[in-house]
């Protein structure tokens, strides 16, 4: 089985970024509501950046708390870079 997308933006993230941390939503019904969230972080950076998608596949929507920008994503490459670009990562 071929990895789902999610997976290969965050195998993108930590081969660039290692000390980047991926967290997935934990909701309080598991299969009730929609779990397909996933927060990325880094220790240097004081906000996050989210990932929305119900199945872990695209397109996802990008948000952050750093910013009111919305985005979506289409391509592993493209999600990777804007997560990094928005943590301010990488320019």
């Amino acid at each position: 089985m071929p990895p789902r997308d999610i997976d290969t933006i965050t195998a993108l993230l930590r081969a660039v970024h290692p000390r980047i941390d991926v967290q997935k939503l934990t909701v309080s019904h598991p299969g009730v509501d929609d779990d397909g969230i996933w927060y990325f972080s880094h220790p240097d950076v004081p906000f996050e950046v989210q990932l929305e998608s119900s199945a872990g596949t695209f397109p996802f929507l990008v948000e952050s708390d750093r910013n009111a920008e919305r985005a979506i994503v289409h391509d592993p490459v493209e999600a990777s870079h804007l997560i990094a670009t928005w943590l301010g990562l990488s320019e």
